[in-house]
């Protein structure tokens, strides 16, 4: 049987026990797009597991293995939608449904994205080193931020609820409850604030009262996240946000320098991976915008659509990681791919570099392939070889 066969096969019988959990079993009402980016992040994760195990370069398997980690959390996202009292699972737990989506989607998929993508850089950048000391650098960076910007709720799992933003959203909360009751239908800032005292904070920790001006600022600040059965839920997850775009900008900078690093050096390759690290650098970038985005919403409803919007940008752009990924497989289990990546191992000095058909395009098209020497982008001063 083909190898494309079998990785259909598994990705069809995954997809079939999903479908039928989701038409079945309680659950989470979730998007088509959603659905249809766990559908692909499943894909993703078999195509990058092959690709792991028949890379014939074993620097590379590691690479392969990272992505398919971070492919694989991104698909068992959707066992969150079973989660909690909408599913059957935990369902005695009032808190497994935030759990899992602050530390799976908000804290566990922006690690293992930036993890993945700083182990490239650094694999390009000390090819020659023990894997083992590759990963404790990857570790020590990408953990080392990770833990910087996470450690509040590493250390206390109901951070969240304990911020100075919904600490005064509770206290606000309750005084447009209270005056609610006694027929006050659209209570104004002034009549809340004459009702409340709130804390001033600093460094996430009360240092006193705010004075009347910056309470009334403060009302208004949060009032819209009141006005609503859900609107809390941005504010809640505000501090997420802002983390998961910190790493995001973290691996789109960690690309960037992967591309300086190979313009400047030239480091052997293999065959399409430069284009696929490339593939990463607008889903981090969309990823950076999205949870910019959901961290200024300021309504649930309008989270949910923005949610959905960036759904589809990220569908597009996973698509693409995942026919890059099967372009890959495809060569590397090809005859001339085999070869090819083995001799770019042991003899890269003596061999002319490879060129796909999207190289052959781009230098067809947009620049002149006389100045251009084996790979796409290599420096004009190198010669080729044969």
């Amino acid at each position: 049987m083909k190898l494309s066969t079998k990785i259909l096969l598994i990705w069809f019988a995954l997809g079939a026990l999903s479908a039928a959990a989701y038409a079945f079993l309680p659950h989470m009402e979730e998007k088509p797009v959603a659905l249809a980016l766990f559908a692909l992040m499943t894909l993703g994760g078999i195509v990058t597991t092959a690709s792991a195990i028949y890379e014939p370069n074993k620097k590379n398997k590691a690479i392969f293995a990272n992505i398919a980690v971070f492919f694989f959390a991104g698909a068992a996202q959707f066992v969150h939608l079973f989660i909690g009292k909408h599913g059957v699972l935990l369902v005695a737990s009032p808190y497994a449904n935030f759990y899992t989506y602050q530390f799976g989607t908000l804290s566990l998929l922006p690690l293992l994205q930036a993890f993945a993508l700083v182990y490239v850089l650094i694999d390009s950048f000390f090819r020659d080193i023990p894997m083992v000391r590759k990963y404790a650098i990857t570790l020590l960076i990408a953990g080392g931020f990770f833990g910087y910007y996470y450690y509040p709720v590493i250390e206390n799992p109901k951070y969240l609820y304990k911020t100075p933003d919904i600490q005064d959203w509770k206290v606000i909360d309750r005084a447009v409850s209270g005056l609610t009751t006694e027929g006050v239908e659209n209570p104004s800032i002034h009549q809340i604030a004459d009702r409340i005292n709130l804390s001033a904070w600093k460094d996430g920790e009360e240092v006193g009262t705010l004075y009347h001006d910056a309470k009334i600022r403060r009302i208004r600040e949060i009032l819209p996240y009141v006005q609503g059965e859900n609107n809390f839920i941005p504010l809640l997850y505000k501090p997420l946000y802002l983390n998961a775009v910190f790493l995001n900008v973290l691996c789109i900078f960690f690309v960037l320098l992967f591309f300086g690093y190979q313009y400047r050096k030239d480091p052997p390759q293999g065959a399409y991976i430069e284009k696929i690290v490339f593939l990463f650098l607008p889903y981090a970038s969309f990823e950076a915008l999205h949870n910019f985005a959901f961290a200024k919403s300021v309504e649930f409803d309008a989270l949910q659509h923005l949610v959905g919007a960036g759904h589809y940008l990220t569908l597009i752009n996973l698509l693409l990681l995942v026919i890059f990924f099967s372009l890959r497989l495809s060569f590397i289990t090809s005859v001339k791919g085999e070869f090819y990546e083995r001799e770019l191992v042991f003899d890269a000095e003596h061999i002319s570099r490879w060129r796909d058909g999207i190289d052959n395009l781009v230098i067809r098209h947009f620049l002149n392939p006389e100045t251009l020497h084996g790979r796409l982008f290599a420096p004009r001063e190198a010669k080729s070889r044969s």
